[in-house]
């Protein structure tokens, strides 16, 4: 499970590998990743995955806040 983070034209998408709809949107790194988190936590059912995918997340933002 990967979180993937693109810069499109308006800001960036963040998505979660493997999982289609599990994609967000955000004027900055860090908003779309916080978006991404409430996607998660509306789209799927696990407890445990939501969990698993929202460590991954913040796993990812805390890389982000160090390379600041």
């Amino acid at each position: 499970m990967k979180v993937e983070l693109a810069k499109d034209k308006d800001g960036y998408t963040a998505k979660i590998a493997g999982y289609k709809h599990l994609v967000a949107f955000g004027y900055t790194k860090l908003e779309a990743l916080d978006e991404l988190t409430g996607v998660v936590e509306l789209e799927l059912d696990s407890q445990k995955e939501i969990s698993q995918i929202e460590k991954k997340i913040a796993e990812y933002v805390r890389k982000l806040e160090q390379d600041d």
